[in-house]
């Protein structure tokens, strides 16, 4: 029959695709599958309980903008970081009180009538995310100001970040946003919601990295260290590029630059700042930050 090509059976089109991923000119991605894993002894004292979580929106601003869909999923991870068990996948969508743009509906699929009288599970996601040890997400700066303003009880939660508190560059990652960091662990998948973005998470988190331990495992080390948060306030408009060009980022609502350093760069920075900003005859302000303040709508 003319363009109908035959398949065979699962393993045979896994060992074709297997043969095909050894050829040094082609490269095979796989389907993302769910992620379910069943420990065997089941959850274990010293055990990591985290929350992977995602969140689609109305838009960007959290002041302005709500929540119209929230997924989140439950795990326990060994020592070495690797996922033992997962929990049941959890997902809401919920009605704005507003017609949802076009614009957003065209990047997540959302639209009015698939929200229309829908709504959160309050107890039960609230429940979920303050009864880990911590809550991660990819984009944690985003997700966490607009999770606890709609889920005020879980204000103060430990977050990790896989975007910010993994060095991908240096463990051989090209880019860092979900889609493409899964792509180069072999996997795609297709729809950009909330639940398929958790799952894609779930696998990033679980990933081996080259100098040993998981994803998981360099994320939390790195998020749980404290750190410092250097905010040049009142800093000269032409030491704008400067600060820029050393990794220092705009707060525009509080109106000046900011970085974070760990306590070791503390000194080095401080000394940076007020010479090379200030010249001299200034100080910027600083301020300690853990991982139960970072990513929140006042850091």
């Amino acid at each position: 029959m003319t363009g109908v090509v035959a398949l065979g059976p699962p393993g045979t089109m896994e060992a074709m695709a297997s043969l095909v991923d050894r050829h040094r000119d082609f490269r095979v991605l796989r389907r993302m599958p769910a992620m379910r894993r069943n420990g065997g002894r089941g959850v274990r004292p010293g055990m990591l309980a985290g929350c992977a979580i995602d969140v689609e929106t109305t838009g960007l601003h959290v002041a302005s903008d709500g929540i119209i869909e929230l997924a989140l999923q439950r795990f326990w991870a060994d020592s070495d970081g690797r996922i033992v068990t997962t929990g049941r996948s959890h997902q809401w969508l919920e009605d704005p009180g507003r017609p949802i743009s076009p614009e957003i509906t065209r990047l997540t699929g959302i639209g009015d009538l698939d929200v229309a009288g829908r709504s959160i599970m309050d107890p039960i996601a609230a429940s979920l995310i303050a009864d880990a040890d911590f809550v991660v997400a990819h984009n944690a700066s985003f997700d966490r100001p607009f999770v606890e303003k709609r889920l005020p009880l879980t204000a103060g939660r430990p977050w990790v970040c896989t975007l910010s508190d993994v060095d991908w560059k240096a463990n051989g990652f090209e880019g860092r946003t979900l889609g493409y960091l899964l792509m180069q662990m072999g996997m795609f998948y297709d729809a950009h919601r909330a639940s398929t973005d958790v799952t894609a998470l779930l696998h990033l988190l679980d990933h081996p990295l080259p100098a040993g331990g998981t994803v998981l495992k360099a994320a939390v080390e790195a998020a749980a260290r404290p750190a410092w948060i250097i905010d040049a306030v009142d800093a000269p408009f032409e030491a704008k590029d400067l600060l820029k060009q050393r990794g220092y980022r705009w707060n525009a609502q509080a109106r000046h630059w900011s970085k974070e350093v760990s306590g070791a760069a503390f000194d080095d920075e401080y000394e940076w700042v007020v010479l090379q900003v200030y010249g001299g005859t200034g100080r910027p302000r600083f301020r300690s930050v853990t991982w139960c303040e970072r990513h929140s709508a006042g850091i």
